[in-house]
């Protein structure tokens, strides 16, 4: 999806990010109905928090339920609807991934500071959605943090993530977390979304280990060129790692036992002639180096950035 701000300020969202005047509240409607329910009542009830981050699965999805929720606060009737549903209402501003998959860019935080520090033209608050916030660097939340604890007026802001967990605990702490309650269709496309994950980049996964482990200098370039650019989501990069440290687990078994149950038995031929190159030793300590990823989960550092810090220790390691 584009990253689309307020009408002439900002790009237009691409065609895939726009819904007609009645999507974006079908779309709502079916994929979190209890969701959508609780939030309409705490409209009515004026029990509304001025920051919510919903949380659970469901890209479009999770747009359709913020761009419902705004429309409970800047008018539901049906031209207010229609500007909603193509993201050109004075009042809601929005930022999206600038691609698919993509994260949020500390410029796009910064690029509507001047929305944050003014007030609403038409409608009783002004709205802001920010779509993958568990992408926002620490510099981008606390850009962001600033404003939110002192709004220049009435403000909605919805942040959108997959899960709670992966956003920043500064953001968590201030927000009224909703976790959202998908319908089994949505619920299976994630899944479904995940399997084809599996199907596609597993391999390239276990190429790229493969090019560690035999100390390849073209192991960077492949990292760079083709097995980054599939791993675009905190989840995909949760898969990955996991994918990485049952390889290095599998290869250090192939070396210590004789009868090794293995993660991926289809690699078994690789892991005997990899196994025999190296020390029991040297291949332990290559299984505590992916692990030692985990512990780089709070730190602000692209995966990109932490798998090639990892093949580094790695060559030095095997060398």
């Amino acid at each position: 999806m584009a990253a689309a701000k307020k009408q002439s300020t900002a790009a237009k969202s691409n065609e895939s990010a726009v819904f007609e005047m009645a999507d974006f509240l079908d779309i709502a409607k079916a994929a979190y109905p209890e969701n959508l329910e609780q939030l309409q009542q705490a409209v009515d009830e004026n029990r509304r928090s001025h920051l919510y981050l919903l949380a659970g699965p469901g890209d479009e999805e999770k747009l359709a339920l913020a761009l419902a929720f705004s429309s409970m606060v800047l008018g539901q009737d049906e031209d207010t609807q229609a500007r909603i549903a193509k993201l050109d209402h004075p009042d809601l501003v929005t930022v999206l991934p600038e691609k698919k998959g993509a994260s949020i860019k500390i410029a796009q935080i910064r690029a509507i500071v001047p929305e944050l520090t003014t007030t609403a033209l038409e409608a009783p608050a002004k709205v802001f959605i920010i779509d993958r916030t568990e992408t926002l660097t620490t510099a981008a939340a606390n850009s962001l943090l600033k404003f939110i604890e002192e709004p220049a007026g009435p403000q909605l802001i919805i942040l959108l993530a997959n899960k709670a967990d992966d956003v920043l605990q500064t953001i968590v702490s201030r927000a009224q977390v909703v976790h959202l309650k998908a319908s089994p269709e949505v619920a299976e496309k994630a899944q479904e979304g995940m399997a084809s994950f599996e199907a596609e980049v597993q391999p390239l996964v276990f190429k790229w280990f493969e090019k560690v482990v035999a100390r390849d200098v073209a192991s960077m370039a492949y990292l760079q060129t083709t097995l980054i650019k599939n791993i675009d989501e905190k989840a995909k990069e949760e898969t990955t790692l996991l994918w990485l440290q049952q390889l290095a687990r599998d290869l250090y078994m192939q070396k210590s036992l004789a009868q090794p149950r293995l993660y991926f038995p289809q690699l078994a031929g690789f892991y005997k002639k990899a196994a025999a190159r190296y020390s029991e030793k040297q291949l332990q300590e290559v299984v505590e180096e992916f692990l030692s990823i985990d512990k780089l989960k709070n730190v602000q550092l692209a995966f990109q950035s932490k798998l090639e810090k990892t093949a580094l220790e790695c060559a030095i390691l095997l060398g």
